[in-house]
């Protein structure tokens, strides 16, 4: 039986007067909320947040910038460098004969100024061995740990950091660099996962650690390296609950007893909740304008299993890339140094304004690496192709023949 649109429709239009009341007062809670936050001066804001405690929602901790502030930025330098790299993959097919998967990077090269410059690259790698298709501990003993879902998506992310760092390298030695990554470094498909230690040693410690010591010293010859991980549109809360902790003067086993993530018995909580950092920095920022640096609450992003890796990418900041705003992650050297991070900042700003928006070197690396539908159904029929011109067996489960052939 189809949906009775009649009954829907009449169900909607009646929840449309609670909801235009809601929103109007909800504008004006966060007008309110939005006025007084802005009145807490920046050493105010450190303590209350630096002394947060565990509470029901996360707390940013806010640096000598400030709680809240909307930053404009310098002009970009005269000659400089924007690099990306993206990955996509195919992932292991368990109706398809051959276990297999596939990573592709894509990358792309911008230089601006005196001699500009566009490079792209599109590199396909393709698993197949038994070293490849497994992860087993150096020890000699008889674990091991299949790479196929978050874990090859966990791969994927550190083979596109190391690609970013050879790509940096071989920039020009004095020229600034903006190394941007699509999403983020928490790396949370190893952190979810119930992962024996020797996957995280392998790929955090081994690998990621390695590629962003490469990054980091590629900064220190001469050469600025502007090293951050944009996401856009971000559904983060985490400045929105500093507003709440800095407004909020409970301490936090009475908040833990008294708030929620979205709403309080304390009315001076209660009236700050319910929003997320995106809603405030739309509010507050002028296209390209950045907020002030934080340092993350979120303890997860301090990797599992007693990992140090996390702490480098731990602070970060918001821009209005001109149609949206976006979380900007950047290391602890980016952080640590006002004149690089006001760097990063302005060629930041130039990169979303010449991609409308949108970082263009990001939206760049993407088309290289992007794997459509149409490529995954040709990388199956080339497989099974090769596999019958070289007399292999090429059975098909009895699923995907299903499929091929409905019933009705």
């Amino acid at each position: 039986m189809a949906l009775d649109f009649g009954q829907t429709a009449r169900q909607m239009m009646s929840a449309m007067g609670g909801l235009s009341s809601t929103a109007r007062s909800r504008r004006q809670r966060f007008a309110d909320t939005l006025d007084r936050a802005l009145a807490i001066t920046p050493d105010e804001a450190a303590q209350r947040t630096a002394s947060a405690g565990s509470r029901p929602f996360i707390v940013a901790r806010t640096g000598p910038e400030g709680l809240l502030d909307s930053i404009p930025p310098p002009s970009p330098p005269r000659d400089w460098m924007a690099v990306s790299v993206d990955g996509s993959h195919i992932d292991v097919d368990r109706h398809l004969p051959l276990r297999c998967y596939l990573i592709n990077l894509g990358g792309c090269v911008l230089t601006y100024g005196a001699s500009p410059d566009c490079r792209f690259f599109s590199e396909p790698t393709l698993a197949t061995g038994e070293g490849d298709l497994y992860l087993r501990p150096d020890d000699g003993s008889n674990g091991e740990t299949p790479i196929s879902g978050a874990l090859l998506g966990a791969l994927r992310t550190v083979q596109e950091v190391e690609r970013l760092a050879d790509a940096v390298e071989t920039a020009p030695p004095t020229v600034p660099v903006l190394a941007l990554l699509d999403g983020t470094l928490a790396f949370w498909d190893i952190q979810r996962g119930n992962y024996p230690r020797y996957v995280v040693e392998k790929l955090v410690n081994d690998r990621l650690r390695g590629a962003l010591a490469r990054l980091r010293e590629a900064s220190r010859v001469q050469r600025p390296v502007a090293l951050a991980a944009y996401t856009s549109r971000p559904q983060t809360t985490e400045v929105a609950g500093a507003v709440r902790a800095g407004l909020c003067v409970s301490n936090a086993t009475e908040c833990t007893r008294r708030c929620s993530a979205r709403r309080s018995d304390l009315a001076q909580c209660d009236g700050a909740a319910g929003f997320d950092d995106r809603e405030l920095f739309d509010a507050l920022l002028e296209p390209g304008h950045r907020s002030p640096l934080y340092q993350t609450g979120r303890r997860a992003s301090h990797f599992a299993m007693d990992l140090a890796v996390g702490t480098e990418w731990s602070r970060f900041y918001y821009v209005n890339s001109g149609t949206e705003v976006a979380r900007v992650e950047v290391p602890d050297w980016v952080a640590e140094d006002p004149e690089l991070l006001a760097t990063g900042h302005a060629m930041l700003a130039k990169q979303c304004e010449l991609g409308l928006g949108y970082p263009v070197v990001i939206s760049e690396a993407h088309e290289q690496a992007v794997v459509s539908g149409r490529d995954r159904e040709e990388f199956r029929k080339l497989a099974l192709l090769l596999m019958e011109r070289n007399g292999l067996p090429t059975p098909e489960s009895a699923k995907t023949l299903s499929k091929r052939m409905p019933w009705a």
